[in-house]
Formats: structure tokens, sequence, C-alpha cells
């Protein structure tokens, strides 16, 4: 996952990220994953539960993501000195808040998609809760 085109390649990092609640609601599925503290999550980490997601409820249901990898993360090569511009783009992020929606499933076995989102969880680099709808 990563963008088809941005303005402008290479971004800078940003300030923290904001620790306050956002309060999301289920828009399109019936279970969703939520975020629990504000973090970073590659592009790669999204790509890999979706993967897990798609297994689990086959072409029972819909996966809607919420997030998407917009930012750009640089990193120079090793042992390249100092200097001589900035890296190339290594890996996409997306920035969570707490509270905020990372993904729902829309389908009719909701018993599956449980049990697809509990290892999902365990995949994710930060504490999450899923709720329905």
């Amino acid at each position: 996952m990563k963008p088809s085109n941005l303005k402008y390649p290479k971004s800078h990092r940003g300030g923290r990220l904001n620790p306050g609640i956002k309060y999301d609601s289920i828009k399109y599925g019936d279970v969703a994953l939520v975020a629990n503290q504000p973090a970073i999550i590659k592009a790669s980490h999204l790509s890999s539960i979706g993967l897990t997601i798609k297994r689990a409820i086959k072409k029972e249901g819909n996966l809607y993501f919420r997030t998407f990898p917009h930012t750009p993360v640089t990193k120079k090569p090793l042992e390249v000195r100092m200097g001589k511009g900035k890296g190339s783009v290594n890996h996409y992020i997306s920035k969570l808040q707490k509270g905020s929606i990372i993904l729902e499933i829309k389908t009719l076995n909701i018993t599956k998609a449980l049990s697809a989102l509990n290892v999902v969880k365990s995949k994710l680099p930060l504490s999450s809760t899923i709720i329905k709808r």
C-alpha cells in the first residue's frame, strides 16, 4: 500500500502524535478494530492484516480500511557519510490517534470476523479493541 502520487514525495516527520481522543463511529461494517493509544502503523502492517482477514472471512464479507499510509519515511543507506541531501523513501506510515478506527468488516458471519480480528490484534504494534455496531 502506498499513495499513487503525492505533491511532495518527501515530507517532514511532524510533531508528536495527538494524545486526544478521536471518537469515530462505525460507518460501513458491522465489526471494527479501534486503536487504544496514539501510534504509527507501517503500510506493511496494514497489508498483512488485510491478507489475514481476507483469508479468514473469504468471500462472505467485505473489508473496509479507514486508515491509509500517506506519510513517506526516508532513510539513507548504510555506511553513508552525513550530508549530500535527504535519503530516498523507504516506507509509508499512517499516524493514528487514540480511539480512531483502523478497519471495519461487513459480514453475515460475525463469529468468523471476531476470530479474525483477534488474530489481527496480535500483529499490530499497538493495543486495540474490537467494537460491534
